[in-house]
């Protein structure tokens, strides 16, 4: 406890500072309070990832994460960057209305700041989405946008432990030049690593001569004997790294290719061959690169043994297309020591002079062996804020009342909802009694012994029309036994039209609309 106090206090002195330096000398109250906002966070999904582990491995010692430095600071630096997002560009009031605040506070501010390498917040990201379950769906796609960054170009830099990792890997293997081996990126990627398993994930291995291996398993799981020689037990973040780089490679590369080649279908495989191998065995050129600069100068090699007319212009101005293009990308190419050039220069000193040899076997009759396009998984995420939908066949969804509180100068201050912001719906008040609503349960009720009768008497029954509940309008199904809904549709236009008549009533009278309404 007491190393984490004193580590949160000198971080504060260094974000404070940082903050002021960035955004202005008299905001070092507002930087203040978002310090605080951010260790508040830091360690409620602390906690929240703690007790999950204790529930996934029945333990409840759990020294040895917590005595890990960069653990702490990622997670720190993951809810200041949300504090940071959340405020975005907004303004003080204290401040002149042309200064903009916070718009030299965008991702990666938060890590050069606190001297955090980008490899190992990205251990931290996906259990902090998990771990926080009030995230909003804007906030998420902001954390996997970071977390794409990272993959793309952030933890490639010079500096990076990712480098050293890959070497720790391959002198425990004895294998090729390679960080992993291939067979592993075929295989789907799985959601349920851990922080505890990434921070732990063990660096040294000893060396076994024996067949028989011993493979590192996350925490959850017993070790394994194998009589595989050559698959020695790898990081746990080195090889979930590498999946998600593969798979972000490859859907960047379907996406471009599907706007440039859609007339050769056959390449897409050939050039995520090249793509994949280059990623897999000369992963030495991306070092202070970026991810896209390897697959534009893949598409155009492999279009050039092939004899298909494409041009890096137009490879460039379809790139230029994409939703996370930058033309530093391709403008800015690191070219040899401390020099930058185009992705023309780069691909004619660099790239083609590395890879001439495996880039002209395409032009052979037997080209080398395509590889596996990696498995797509679905999202880990679940957005808590998407309408659910009352399970019955019914057009009836359930979403959850936003927050009746809103930030307001760092602090938070409570705000009432109106009809003038808000479409609401008055339990109990004039134009909506409990006894109403209590219809929607009957009706769902009732549609759900409907079918169970139906599915009685007969094997094959005829499928529910459904209802359409247009507001205004009374529109039946034509069905006797659905006339319950088609009187509880009636009630529910007499409502609203009640509703919009009192709130016209309240307007033209000038009376208070902001009493607070349960939605």
């Amino acid at each position: 406890m007491q190393r984490i106090l004193e580590r949160i206090e000198n971080l504060s002195c260094i974000f404070k500072e940082k903050f002021a330096e960035a955004v202005g000398q008299g905001c070092a109250e507002i930087g203040s309070q978002r310090y605080r906002l951010g260790v508040r966070l830091y360690y409620r999904v602390m906690e929240s990832i703690l007790m999950s582990e204790e529930k996934r491995l029945s333990i409840h010692n759990f020294s040895k994460l917590l005595n890990t430095n960069i653990f702490h600071t990622s997670l720190l630096a993951c809810a200041l960057e949300v504090v940071i997002a959340t405020y975005g560009t907004s303004r003080s009031a204290s401040q002149s209305d042309s200064m903009n605040m916070e718009t030299d506070l965008s991702f990666p501010w938060i890590i050069n700041i606190l001297d955090l390498k980008a490899f190992d917040l990205y251990k931290v990201i996906e259990s902090f989405i998990k771990a926080e379950p009030n995230l909003t769906r804007e906030m998420i796609k902001h954390l996997e946008c970071c977390e794409h960054h990272i993959m793309e170009s952030l933890a490639w830099q010079s500096d990076s432990p990712l480098f050293e990792l890959i070497k720790q890997s391959k002198e425990r293997d004895g294998l090729p030049d390679q960080p992993e081996p291939t067979s592993c990126f075929t295989q789907p990627l799985q959601h349920n690593h851990t922080a505890a398993d990434l921070y732990l994930s063990p660096t040294k291995s000893p060396k076994k001569k024996a067949s028989s291996t011993l493979i590192y398993t996350p925490p959850d799981s017993q070790p394994a004997l194998v009589n595989h020689p050559q698959k020695l037990y790898k990081s746990t973040s080195l090889s979930l790294f590498y999946k998600k780089v593969h798979w972000l490679a490859y859907m960047r590369l379907k996406n471009l290719c599907s706007r440039l080649l859609s007339e050769h279908p056959e390449l897409e495989h050939l050039i995520w061959t090249l793509f994949h191998h280059t990623l897999q065995n000369e992963y030495e050129l991306m070092k202070d690169r970026h991810l896209d600069q390897m697959m534009m100068c893949s598409m155009y090699g492999i279009c050039k043994v092939k004899n298909i007319d494409l041009r890096f212009k137009t490879i460039v101005t379809a790139y230029k297309e994409l939703t996370n293009a930058n033309q530093e990308t391709f403008k800015c190419v690191l070219v040899g020591e401390g020099k930058y050039d185009s992705i023309i220069v780069f691909y004619n000193s660099i790239f083609m002079q590395r890879l001439k040899t495996n880039i002209l076997q395409y032009a052979s009759n037997k080209p080398p062996t395509l590889s596996s396009i990696p498995h797509i998984p679905q999202s880990p995420y679940k957005f808590s804020h998407s309408p659910l939908r009352v399970p019955a066949g019914n057009n009836i969804y359930i979403s959850p009342l936003k927050s009746p509180y809103k930030f307001s100068e760092g602090l938070l201050s409570p705000t009432k909802m109106t009809p003038r912001s808000k479409i609401l719906v008055s339990i109990g008040e004039s134009f909506g009694t409990s006894e109403k609503f209590q219809k929607i349960n009957q009706m769902v009720c009732s549609r759900d012994r409907h079918l169970k009768r139906d599915a009685e008497v007969s094997t094959a029954p005829k499928p529910l029309k459904r209802l359409r509940f247009d507001i205004g309008q009374d529109e039946a199904d034509g069905r006797e036994h659905l006339s319950g809904e088609s009187k509880f549709q009636q009630k529910l236009a007499e409502m609203t039209s009640t509703r919009t008549r009192i709130q016209k009533q309240k307007l033209n009278d000038g009376a208070d609309t902001s009493t607070t309404e349960q939605k």
